[in-house]
């Protein structure tokens, strides 16, 4: 069994390298499709035509294709995402000092979703098309609806200003301070990525309630919280890890919003802030840490899966 786990996790984990590589080569044409010449962007507006040919090489824009993406993925794989046009700064060292904040504010939404979407589901699954499942319904609908960042202006004003019980933009200076700053901003992913995972929660519980081991511990006498806890709920537990990665992923694009509405340093203000001013290499940089942390999440999806569902097998 634990053979058979370990195999579909390293199935999973080496069809992952295409997918990076793949990753790599739309990351490193950033530089190449974008609008305008990137070459002429760090050269300047009155540079003469030589020196932005200069520029470009050593951009290594004049370079085939092939060759730029072997160079681009040897500076990553050694932690080299390059200089900011801007700064001057290697971008490596602005992502990683701004990562943390990104992190927590994603987690932080997780974490208060699945506080929500667990016993929302829960109750409404318990009577399908009940009066507690339209309530939940409706709850989920309006949230899906709801723009992150008009949730956030209406945070802001709602209850950041007249309580002062949470800053109304910044990080904080200590941990205290960053925890009262991470509040309003995970209310604001939370309320985003609910809906689906109560859907998901609330179907898988539903079709657990008619299976057939769930009727034979009822014969036997289970009820309730114990019947949840010891039949159901293990049951229910991948469909629910596999929607709460999907949720994280689509939570770590969401800060983007948050991050601008509540000022916070991360990596989100960072990405808007580069695309205003097409500092091209910091884009680039923010692009491929994103979507490497997607498809971690998405692996170790997998690895909590395997740990998990009993179910899972080496294939033919």
């Amino acid at each position: 069994m634990r053979g058979s786990r370990y195999g579909f996790v390293g199935r999973r984990a080496l069809s992952l390298v295409p997918l990076l590589a793949g990753i790599l080569f739309l990351v490193m044409l950033l530089l190449s499709v974008t609008p305008g010449s990137a070459a002429r962007m760090v050269a300047g507006p009155r540079a003469g035509q030589d020196e932005v040919d200069a520029v470009a090489r050593q951009l290594g824009l004049d370079l085939p294709v092939w060759e730029r993406y072997l160079h681009y993925v040897g500076d990553v794989l050694t932690g080299d995402l390059g200089t900011s046009f801007k700064t001057g700064q290697s971008v490596s060292e602005q992502i990683a000092a701004q990562l943390p904040v990104t992190v927590a504010v994603a987690a932080a939404g997780v974490l208060l979703a699945l506080a929500l979407a667990v016993p929302l589901a829960v109750l409404a699954a318990r009577r399908p098309g009940g009066p507690v499942d339209q309530a939940v319904r409706v709850f989920g609908a309006l949230a899906l609806g709801l723009p992150g960042f008009w949730v956030a202006i209406m945070l802001i004003r709602l209850v950041a200003l007249p309580t002062g019980w949470f800053p109304v933009a910044g990080w904080g200076a200590d941990a205290a301070g960053h925890a009262r700053a991470l509040v309003l901003p995970a209310v604001v992913v939370a309320l985003g990525i609910v809906p689906p995972m109560v859907r998901s929660l609330r179907a898988a519980m539903i079709e657990l309630h008619d299976a057939e081991f769930v009727v034979a511990a009822r014969a036997l006498g289970y009820r309730g919280v114990d019947l949840l806890r010891l039949f159901q709920a293990r049951n229910a537990l991948p469909p629910l890890v596999t929607v709460t990665a999907a949720q994280a992923g689509y939570a770590l694009f969401g800060t983007v919003v948050v991050e601008v509405a509540f000022g916070l340093p991360g990596m989100g203000q960072g990405l808007v802030t580069a695309a205003g001013t097409r500092d091209f290499p910091l884009v680039q940089g923010y692009t491929l840490v994103f979507a490497v942390l997607v498809v971690l999440l998405h692996l170790l999806s997998d690895l909590v899966t395997a740990a998990t569902d009993p179910r899972v097998r080496i294939s033919a």
